[in-house]
């Protein structure tokens, strides 16, 4: 790895670090924040929940029983915004990390230096994924405080960890799956719209497949499919559901290499 490409890269990508983690901080906030609101409520919720239909509460996750708690109402929106959020911009940034010597025109003064394209990769996805895990690890931390500073009742924080950790590889393999993006897709100066197009066509063919059998074949093509986020203690960890996800991310990002080295890039 190349340490002063590396720096290069977490210093030019601060700025939109800083933003996205504003974003993700204020909605985490926002989510545990108003949730003594929704407790106080009590009855009514649960009215309301049971006359949401059966397959719409299958799709979202909610149930009446979800809200009951904190961790409840969380994993609520953890699992389809706080998720979502978070790998559109690992999955962006890892859209253009790579990409964005050649839409520059600054490939050519990057490839005449003394170092070959294998640690140009290799060092520009170490600085990705260092975001990456900066940006989950705010939004953890964020979650934590929060959550204790407004629960009503005790938190199972072996549920919160499990949900995190499924959480962790989902972004990590749309981070994975940014960057293969970028080796295909003629560099563009915003890759916003493949990527929310990718993260919310996934969730959504998840969803789709768990509110009806008939089509739940549909939701095996989706990474949400393999790791359940849910508040319920007796749903264990899916260590299968996460190897198959940390293989295929390995496979996408050996891709991206192979096809690194021999693609003819523009200067």
């Amino acid at each position: 790895m190349n340490k002063n490409l590396y720096l290069k890269e977490l210093k030019r990508n601060r700025k939109n670090l800083m933003i996205w983690s504003a974003i993700v901080i204020g909605f985490t906030l926002m989510v545990t924040a108003i949730f003594p609101y929704m407790a106080e409520m009590g009855d009514n919720i649960t009215v309301l929940m049971d006359s949401i239909p059966a397959e719409l509460g299958k799709a979202l996750g909610v149930d009446a029983d979800t809200w009951s708690s904190i961790l409840g109402f969380y994993s609520t929106y953890y699992s389809i915004y706080i998720i979502l959020l978070v790998s559109i911009y690992t999955a962006s940034t890892g859209a253009t990390i790579i990409s964005k010597e050649e839409k520059e025109g600054t490939s050519e003064f990057l490839l005449t230096k003394p170092v070959s394209r294998q640690t140009i990769v290799f060092s520009k996805l170490m600085s990705l994924f260092t975001l990456s895990l900066i940006i989950f690890a705010i939004q953890t931390i964020t979650a934590l405080i929060s959550i204790n500073a407004f629960a009503t009742s005790s938190v199972n924080w072996g549920v919160f960890t499990q949900m995190h950790l499924s959480g962790l590889i989902i972004i990590l393999f749309f981070t994975a799956a940014g960057v293969l993006i970028s080796m295909f897709v003629t560099p563009k100066k915003n890759f916003m719209g493949i990527v929310v197009g990718m993260t919310f066509g996934t969730y959504f063919l998840n969803a789709i497949g768990k509110s009806a059998e008939a089509v739940e074949w549909i939701s095996y093509i989706s990474p949400f499919r393999y790791l359940e986020i849910t508040k319920d203690p007796t749903v264990s960890f899916n260590y299968v559901g996460a190897l198959i996800l940390l293989v295929i991310a390995g496979g996408m990002l050996y891709l991206v290499n192979r096809v690194y080295m021999k693609k003819d890039i523009a200067g």
